[in-house]
């Protein structure tokens, strides 16, 4: 299985890649969210994970776009600013929200649960 990143902390980034793969998931990232838009388009994975404030394009534009081109992706936002607003928007988009700062557990937890699996 393959992930994609998309966040502009390179920090956060390397952190959940290393996550993922340790789970057995194959992970991509990238801090520019244009170049994020690009690999989502060319190039097949299985789940994306976008933050949500970036400069150029928001995850939220990213999940948007997404969706229209593939209904089926599995895709989860994390924020630092997960209010209701956000939590709305996510849920019209049909993609999961992670709010920051989460645990270990809960990253596993909702990856488990985007990607249809009892266990990552």
């Amino acid at each position: 299985m393959r992930a994609l990143i998309v966040d502009d902390d390179e920090t956060s980034c390397r952190l959940l890649v290393k996550i993922l793969e340790r789970r057995g998931l194959k992970a991509e990232w990238t801090t520019d969210s244009l170049a994020g838009y690009n690999m989502s388009r060319h190039h097949r994975y299985d789940l994306f994970i976008f933050d949500v404030r970036m400069p150029l394009l928001l995850g939220t534009e990213l999940a948007e776009g997404l969706k229209k081109e593939n209904p089926s992706a599995k895709i989860i936002l994390i924020s630092g600013f997960a209010d209701e607003a956000l939590q709305k928007t996510a849920k019209a988009l049909g993609v999961s929200l992670l709010s920051k700062p989460f645990t270990l557990d809960r990253l596993l937890e909702v990856t488990a649960t985007v990607l249809g699996r009892g266990k990552v």
